[in-house]
């Protein structure tokens, strides 16, 4: 105890061996706290490899039309392009959880002499280790949707489960990429917390939304409107194809500057017109933090857009299914079309079912609180709820009124031609969009936990 008493003036002592080693086995053996951001990092894991090998898939296929090979070979790559956000979201929803939950363990080692230094170091390590274990469980469900994904037809031909395995080294690459970052957003995450040997807390000012980051969107949308009407007389459907690659990445960037304050707003709405006080805990919530409700959602608008625009893409392409070497590509871009938009909200709403479970556990208080006061589960539960819903349903008006603007023309042609195909879109957006409430009723058991636990239990 000599090492714990001993202080030299100026600095604290620092923790011993045996302390460190007793907080990395303590954290190990403490399985609840370890559960979720490696489940986390497994599906990441499992997604982000399977979609690479997709991709590769179509660099390596042999196709019967040798004219068609860079079409599909843009085509992968805008899938790409349109599964990176949901993918790095929940990425980042995984690397976020490495740092929550450690305020007692942190404010003992400081009282004991750690510096923060030796904290950080410890808190980095234990979510290197924790993404470590989740890639490499992320590699058994990558082989698992191996057989799945080799079922798949391209060019009219079943790919085979061999065309979508991967080289170990691009599948070790990735993998090194994912413990990349959680290492440093687990940096980045521990710049916003003060150690002290009271207790760890978090430092945040929530900024204000200004009202100026809605003029950006209005001016990126003339803008896409009037590069899609011009993109239309394009001759080259590469060329076109690469023109729509970044009319989705104009709204996206636009909606980056507009998604908070949308958000913001339509907190603020809620609370304004308030019925109920499930409707006023909800609007606070959303208001104290709009930028982490749009970080949440953001991606629910990007998936939504490109619905609607491929929705109308295809129901012109279907006209033209009779030339040949153009059936089998309208085919294979319905499927990839559909594939995307629903692994893209399964994506979201796993990221979503993973930020509600840490939030319900760093909100324990507020949520006994309410339950003390009197009121019902159910309706705390509601609170929980519409702090995710009433704001992505507001996303998603702005979504698809930006997509029917900018689509105006191609969805006018869909719905005279094939009115069916675009009815179909509707049909996998309104499924893709019921991932996300879905998601968030599956997370009830752990408000139960929080609510009904005892103090000091709840991790």
């Amino acid at each position: 105890m000599k090492a714990l008493t001993t202080v030299h003036p100026g600095r604290l002592p620092k923790a011993p061996l045996p302390v460190l080693t007793l907080f990395a086995r303590k954290s190990a053996a403490d399985h609840r706290s370890w559960a979720l951001p490696v489940t986390a990092y497994a599906l990441v894991s499992g997604l982000l490899v399977s979609v690479i090998a997709g991709v590769v898939m179509y660099w390596q296929f042999q196709f019967t039309a040798p004219g068609m090979v860079s079409t599909y070979r843009i085509l992968s790559a805008v899938a790409l392009f349109i599964l990176a956000l949901p993918l790095i979201n929940l990425a980042s929803a995984a690397a976020r959880l490495s740092t929550r939950r450690k305020d007692s363990r942190l404010s003992g080692l400081r009282l004991l002499g750690a510096s923060r230094r030796t904290l950080s170091a410890l808190i980095l390590g234990e979510a290197v280790a924790q993404a470590t274990l989740g890639v490499v469980i992320g590699g058994g469900l990558y082989a698992l949707l191996i057989p799945v994904l080799g079922l798949l037809h391209v060019d009219g031909r079943q790919i085979g489960a061999g065309a979508m395995v991967l080289p170990v080294p691009v599948i070790l690459l990735c993998w090194a990429l994912l413990i990349l970052l959680a290492g440093v957003s687990s940096a980045v995450g521990l710049r916003r917390i003060s150690i002290s040997p009271l207790a760890v807390r978090t430092r945040r000012d929530v900024p204000k939304m200004h009202w100026l980051r809605a003029v950006v969107p209005v001016i990126a949308l003339v803008a896409v409107v009037l590069l899609w009407r011009e993109s239309l007389s394009l001759p080259e459907i590469g060329v076109a194809l690469v023109g729509s690659a970044v009319l989705f990445g104009v709204p996206m960037m636009a909606m980056a500057f507009a998604g908070p304050w949308i958000v913001a707003r339509s907190g603020r709405r809620m609370h304004r017109k308030a019925k109920s006080p499930e409707h006023l805990v909800a609007a606070r919530m959303i208001l104290s933090d709009p930028r982490a409700a749009w970080r949440q959602l953001q991606s629910v608008v990007l998936l939504a857009f490109v619905a609607v625009t491929v929705g109308g893409g295809l129901a012109v392409m279907a006209q033209t299914s009779g030339q040949p070497g153009v059936e089998h590509l309208v085919a294979d871009m319905r499927t990839g079309a559909v594939l995307t938009v629903l692994f893209g909200f399964f994506t979201v709403a796993c990221a979503v079912m993973i930020d509600q479970t840490a939030a319900v556990a760093d909100r324990r208080d507020v949520w006994r609180n309410l339950d003390l006061v009197g009121m019902p589960f159910g309706s705390v539960d509601r609170v929980r709820r519409m702090a995710v819903t009433r704001p992505m349903r507001a996303l998603l008006i702005v979504a698809l009124v930006s997509a029917v603007v900018v689509q105006a023309p191609v969805l006018g042609v869909g719905l005279v031609l094939s009115p069916t195909s675009v009815g179909a879109a509707a049909v996998v957006l309104g499924l893709g969009i019921l991932m996300v409430p879905l998601a968030v009723l599956l997370t009830r058991s752990s408000l139960t936990t929080a609510v009904r636990e005892p103090v000091g239990q709840v991790l």
